[in-house]
């Protein structure tokens, strides 16, 4: 039987869940809702999961050290075993992207040897269910432009201005 734990963080970018199975995250949820609907949401999405706060310390200091504008090497365990073959190969590609710098939905649809696929990139990139640990919000449309990010394009604004990352 899985082991699934969770944890609520407040941050500067809103509130987060932060979900554990086994000792390694398979999620984080960044969401304007208040913390009452957040806890609602990860109890019908992970029922079986409890709620403790101590397996996330590490990961809680890391994330704010980055939200302050320092460069972090999210050592974090993760499991994305749950996603699809072609999501884990995207969310892979997606983990080298160097801090401060951008890579566009095509670039990234070479990298796993499917050129012209950047549309089914950018709906794995988009079930990315790890967002700042796995940077999904690295990746911009191939003309510069900011493009997509599943906790709204304000959000990606700020990280991607966190890294000091300057679109045209």
């Amino acid at each position: 039987m899985s082991l699934i734990e969770y944890a609520l963080y407040e941050s500067s970018i809103g509130n987060t869940g932060l979900i554990a199975k086994n000792g390694r995250l398979v999620a984080l949820e960044i969401t304007q809702e208040d913390e009452y609907r957040l806890v609602r949401l990860l109890n019908v999405r992970y029922p079986q999961a409890v709620r403790t706060e101590k397996p996330f310390n590490k990961i809680r200091l890391l994330l704010d050290r980055y939200l302050r504008g320092q460069k972090v090497d999210f050592d974090i365990p993760v499991d994305i075993s749950a996603e699809t073959q072609f999501t884990q190969k995207v969310l892979r590609v997606l983990q080298g992207i160097p801090y401060g710098e951008v890579r566009s939905y095509l670039w990234v649809g070479k990298q796993i040897g499917y050129r012209m696929a950047a549309r089914a990139i950018g709906q794995a990139v988009k079930r990315n269910p790890i967002p700042i640990i796995i940077p999904c919000h690295r990746v911009i449309r191939e003309d510069g432009t900011i493009g997509g990010f599943s906790s709204g394009i304000n959000v990606k604004r700020r990280l991607l201005a966190i890294e000091n990352v300057e679109l045209s």
